[in-house]
């Protein structure tokens, strides 16, 4: 008997030490991941693809009506825009141009300008008319997405008037339909010089993106080319299509041209001292890099579901403004200078 009581001691025993041992090693193991989690949240964008999902610009593409709406959406604050190519920690302007007609098939081509006289096409979106649907392609430009990153969805050709809200600037119209007689618009901004509305916003952390994106409804959004515009017979031509930029980009590119990798090798030392105006902050930018999921076809899009809604979760404000459609307005105190890094204003003493 007393053998027995020994042995039912003895597993009690052993069942109690080991319950202890799996609860602490469960709470390493969770208290690892949340720190991983938390690395993420915190970090800054690593890559240039990571600062514009293009998931939530098709999105945003089923919302706007024209590339003058689409540019005053993409550069004002809380926009789905964290770009930064070079790496001074503010978000990059985005520049539309549009090309086609505005009949039946109109793209709208995303430039920035990482320094005076450099231009790098982002994506390109292309909206043709089928019926009463407008059928929505976006592509993610090689040099800082890689091959074949491409999105589809679609949209009504017109919204109802309600939806287009807009802010108090009064320059600029809001169409209600892709597809109407007009100009075609293009940026009358550029490296320097841009609009009231943008400000240098500060660069956004991965978790925070993440949650911000999470608002737009994605929910149709799908990989791939668009099945009707892949079968149409109608071309439009891109007039920035591989347009790159030489200089100017020190962010991390997919598929960097032999001017590009050779520019951030010259400057490789300068980002990593805290060059182009890089605060000491961001130089832990590399120093987490291990603990990042990182994927070739999801990273641009990817979020933390544990920490962050969904993708489709709710629909996006409607937060558009006016600027003039044949160029964009230039009166009193509608634009900024930044100079060269600097954060002064000019014309209209602004």
């Amino acid at each position: 008997m007393k053998s027995i009581k020994f042995a039912l001691i003895v597993i009690l025993a052993f069942n109690g030490l080991l319950a202890v041992y799996n609860w602490v090693s469960k709470e390493d193991a969770t208290a690892d991941n949340y720190q991983i989690e938390e690395s993420f949240n915190e970090q800054p964008p690593e890559e240039a693809s990571e600062g514009l999902s293009l998931v939530a610009l098709t999105a945003l593409t089923k919302e706007v009506r024209s590339g003058q709406e689409l540019e005053r959406r993409l550069n004002e604050k809380d926009s789905i825009n964290n770009l930064d190519l070079n790496l001074d920690e503010k978000v990059d302007y985005i520049f539309i141009k549009e090309f086609g007609d505005t009949e039946n098939k109109i793209g709208y081509s995303l430039t920035v300008q990482p320094q005076k006289d450099q231009e790098q096409e982002i994506a390109a979106v292309t909206v043709e008319k089928n019926g009463d649907r407008a059928e929505i392609q976006v592509v993610g430009n090689e040099q800082v997405y890689g091959e074949n990153q491409i999105f589809n969805d679609w949209a009504p050709v017109k919204r109802d008037p309600s939806e287009a809200k807009s802010t108090a600037s009064g320059n600029q119209p809001v169409y209600n339909s892709y597809f109407m007689p007009r100009p075609l618009f293009f940026s009358p901004w550029a490296f320097g010089f841009y609009p009231a509305y943008y400000s240098f916003f500060p660069i956004m952390p991965m978790g925070m993106y993440s949650s911000r994106i999470s608002s737009y409804n994605t929910a149709g959004v799908n990989r791939g080319t668009n099945s009707y515009q892949k079968t149409s017979n109608k071309s439009i031509t891109n007039p920035n299509q591989g347009k790159t930029a030489g200089k100017g980009i020190n962010r991390s590119l997919r598929k960097p041209t032999a001017t590009q990798k050779q520019f951030q090798t010259q400057n490789r030392s300068k980002v990593r001292s805290g060059g182009f105006g890089r605060s000491k902050s961001g130089n832990s930018l590399s120093k987490n890099s291990s603990t990042r999921a990182r994927s070739s076809t999801t990273s641009p899009d990817r979020l933390r579901k544990s920490r962050t809604p969904g993708f489709g979760s709710r629909n996006s404000s409607f937060n558009s403004s006016r600027s003039s459609s044949t160029g964009g307005y230039f009166g009193r105190n509608q634009f900024r200078s930044s100079g060269y890094g600097s954060r002064s204003f000019g014309f209209g003493g602004k």
